[in-house]
């Protein structure tokens, strides 16, 4: 196995949103959350891997760009691309917000190209993406137990309090309970980062032998599932329930090892339920007041895209920044549409999605679809964080992964 310090490094870095913030705007009094302009940590570490590597293969890639010149195909891709990139900077509702997007983007496809071209170095990726988050589930714990989080900048941490109005919690009995953070910007997102570290592990189990990973399986199982379960997210629960199903309907062809991970995870969620049902009752019954407030801001999240995607259907708003589209008059209400494909055609616009058609066909992609990409499908419908924030987009990126395997 090839070793790669900077696998190492960018797989335990991603989970964590430890930042630089360059610009905190506000807008009515109240801060722009989504406004924000920013570095990660783990931007910075992935822009090194990438430059580094470039050095190393720029014999190849010599070769692939005099290749590339010759060949029409990849032509009208790349001058697609170009075309689309400068298209979204010049009709941009707000451009530092569209470049931060296409940099974090683009570094996600950079170290996504260096994992497909070195399949040795996936497993130490994955397992120090692992690592990174049992640590947040830890943290999550005690969160949870203590009713709150503590600032730190080092980990990119807000404090947050049950009894603090605005802060994600459950209400039960006249008494407030924090849903379960981790080391993420809202607990939603700790939840799908706890279901693509359940499937991580899963993918460590079906490829890797050593580091102990088998003797651990009950314990992480126990610990990965507690953490989504008190993220309260219900788009991470629907997909681990999708996962149990398609895991079950392929047990023949699966590992024992992987069955194993499978019924502990079921037994921890539904020891859980039962524990706590009155508390998961007040997160899916619609009639507390926690839940008629959130039913009444995704209504009116709709009909905000609805009027922004009118005035934009051509063109978009610019990717990353369909919230400077957005005329509310306080920062707070400048949110995107709970919606991940929603969200990606009102920034895109007929034009973004044209120019994705133009290059698929030039590239003549054979399209397959895998099941198991069927997990991700309840949080792309019922949250966005997958297409407008950093955290969900490495996320999104780490599903992906799970298509590779070990040796190709």
């Amino acid at each position: 196995m090839e070793f790669s310090l900077f696998a190492l490094l960018v797989g335990f870095l991603l989970p964590w949103q430890t930042r630089f913030i360059f610009n905190v705007p506000l807008i009515g009094g109240v801060t722009w959350n989504f406004g924000i302009t920013s570095i990660f940590i783990s931007q910075i570490v992935m822009a090194l891997w990438l430059v580094i590597e470039a050095w190393k293969s720029r014999a190849h890639i010599k070769v692939w760009y005099a290749a590339a010149r010759k060949n029409v195909r990849q032509r009208v891709i790349y001058g697609t691309l170009a075309i689309f990139f400068l298209e979204q900077l010049l009709i941009s509702a707000h451009r530092s917000l569209t470049i931060q997007w296409f940099f974090g983007v683009a570094l996600l496809v950079g170290v996504g190209c260096v994992l497909y071209k070195k399949p040795t170095i996936r497993i130490p990726f994955a397992a120090a993406f692992i690592v990174a988050f049992v640590l947040q589930s830890l943290l999550a714990a005690m969160q949870v137990f203590t009713g709150a989080t503590f600032a730190s900048s080092l980990l990119g941490i807000s404090a947050q309090k049950a009894t603090t109005s605005g802060v994600a919690v459950l209400q039960y009995g006249g008494t407030r309970y924090l849903r379960a953070y981790g080391g993420q910007p809202h607990p939603n997102i700790f939840g799908g980062l706890g279901l693509v570290g359940i499937l991580l592990f899963n993918w460590l189990l079906k490829h890797k032998r050593t580091l102990g990973v088998k003797k651990n399986i009950i314990q992480f199982a126990i610990l990965a599932t507690a953490a989504l379960f008190f993220s309260f997210s219900r788009a991470a629960f629907l997909g681990l329930v999708i996962w149990v199903i398609l895991m079950l309907l392929d047990r023949h062809s699966i590992r024992d090892s992987q069955l194993i991970l499978v019924r502990w995870c079921v037994i921890s969620f539904a020891v859980l339920m039962v524990i706590f049902f009155p508390l998961v009752l007040s997160r899916i019954e619609p009639a507390t007041s926690l839940e008629q407030r959130a039913i009444s801001e995704r209504v009116t999240d709709i009909g905000e895209w609805s009027h922004v995607t009118r005035k934009n259907l051509f063109f978009g708003t610019g990717v990353g920044a369909y919230t400077a589209a957005l005329d509310a008059p306080t920062g707070d209400r400048h949110v995107p549409v709970h919606s991940a494909p929603l969200l990606a055609f009102a920034e895109l616009g007929l034009f973004g999605a044209l120019s994705f058609v133009v290059m698929v066909c030039a590239a003549r992609a054979r399209i397959k679809f895998t099941p198991w990409l069927l997990v991700v499908v309840p949080i792309a419908l019922f949250d966005h964080y997958l297409f407008s924030l950093w955290a969900g987009q490495i996320i999104f990126a780490a599903f992906l992964f799970q298509l590779f395997t070990h040796e190709n």
